[in-house]
């Protein structure tokens, strides 16, 4: 349901094999919010996550600004496409523990 709720989505096959997602919310003029960008372990490595990310910023074209929400560890990667890490942004969850566990929140 989320992907289908999504402005923006992409899927990379292999065959009939499903080995990469991605998708953006946007409201087509101010912000666009790449998401749930994924990518089936044995197919990391070989670009298939940069064509998913440059493809959701090419559709984002004309919003004033693109976000971007990565899991831990991963920002490395989105920094070599561009993305700057953000000094204002801020997170409710449902879990906040857990979310602070893994690494998604500071506890300050």
């Amino acid at each position: 349901m989320s992907f289908t709720n999504s402005m923006f989505r992409c899927f990379v096959f292999e065959q009939d094999r499903l080995v990469g997602v991605g998708r953006a919310l946007a409201d087509g003029v101010d912000c666009s919010y790449i998401c749930d960008v994924a990518v089936l372990p044995e197919c990391q490595g070989i670009g298939i996550g940069k064509g998913i990310v440059s493809k959701l910023v090419e559709l984002s074209k004309g919003h004033k600004k693109i976000i971007l929400y990565a899991c831990p560890g991963k920002e490395p990667f989105y920094k070599k496409l561009g993305f700057k890490r953000m000094s204002t942004a801020m997170a409710i969850f449902e879990n906040q523990k857990k979310a602070v566990e893994i690494g998604f929140l500071n506890e300050t």
